[in-house]
């Protein structure tokens, strides 16, 4: 059985059509658990009828606001004991094969290795009009990858009880900036399976009360440079370096030595001493331009 974990916030314009693209999966041995974040526009009741009329659906409500990533890092020990388990965001429509298609490479690992798995998305209007695609990433997932960047949404992700396992045990008190990059960065760090699928599996549908948005465009690949110039990059970073001390020594030592080079390179002493650092880690992002930016960010120690 998938175990489907659904976060929702005052979702009611567009759950429904998220709840039917689920119930027209072509693999069908599915249960979905609707964790709501202090829901104010219905949202709950509706979820609540579902729940008592359809045993597939299941209604926890948080004690208090966790935010979207803590709504599934955190409710994610409730479940356990699934075959595979997908993360699902309230306002997307999922293409028929989309948890098929993701099982089927889970199936095809090792059960005992941590395995997750991504996907590109089709980007829609609040009409459901097709505005674009999400970027088709070519380098193979690594955790040098990892440490600078996500690949995939979480609405995409499907992971196997190992990697469920793995991922709620490393968990670290603080919050982290989203589940899908932590998952990433654990599950690569661990010496686990990454699968970065170049087909799309959803529409994702951008509106005005999206929390995450795409990055598909010319325009939003300058603004995120501009944000790591800001800063925000390395705030980031700053956030998964703390957290990652707290489990490194599980990494695989390959992944520990890179992880204490790219701490020299982002708090050595002398500019050029970073910069040298970082030219041996061989670390990157999926973006060529922006990779070229990588060493221009440590010699600013905006790393």
């Amino acid at each position: 059985m998938i175990e489907i974990l659904c976060a929702t916030y005052n979702g009611m314009c567009h759950l429904r059509e998220q709840i039917a693209s689920i119930e027209a999966q072509t693999l069908t041995d599915w249960h979905v658990t609707f964790f709501d974040d202090g829901s104010t526009d219905g949202t709950v009741e509706m979820l609540a009828a579902l729940a008592v009329n359809d045993a597939r659906f299941s209604l926890i409500q948080n004690p208090v606001n966790l935010g979207f990533c803590g709504n599934f890092l955190n409710n994610l020990s409730k479940l356990k004991n699934a075959d595979a388990y997908a993360f699902c965001d309230q306002d997307d429509i999922w293409y028929q094969d989309k948890l098929e298609r993701a099982f089927d490479w889970l199936s095809r690992i090792d059960p005992g290795a941590p395995g997750v798995y991504f996907a590109r998305t089709e980007i829609v209007d609040e009409q459901l009009n097709h505005a674009g695609m999400s970027p088709d990433f070519k380098l193979e997932p690594s955790f040098r990858n990892a440490l600078v960047q996500s690949i995939g949404g979480g609405n995409t992700v499907m992971f196997n009880q190992a990697a469920r396992d793995l991922v709620v045990s490393t968990l670290p008190k603080t919050r982290l900036i989203s589940h899908d990059w932590w998952f990433y960065i654990v599950v690569a760090g661990c010496g686990g399976v990454v699968r970065y699928d170049s087909e799309p599996v959803l529409k994702y549908r951008q509106h005005a009360a999206n929390l995450v948005g795409a990055n598909n465009s010319i325009s939003m690949q300058v603004a995120r440079l501009w944000m790591a110039f800001r800063g925000q990059w390395r705030a980031w970073n700053t956030v998964h370096e703390l957290a990652i001390e707290t489990f490194e020594d599980r990494l695989t030592p390959e992944n520990r030595a890179a992880f204490h080079a790219f701490q020299r390179a982002r708090h050595g002493g002398w500019p050029f001493e970073r910069l040298s650092v970082l030219k041996r880690t061989g670390i990157k992002r999926q973006s060529a331009l922006q990779t070229r930016f990588l060493p221009v960010l440590a010699l600013l120690n905006r790393l």
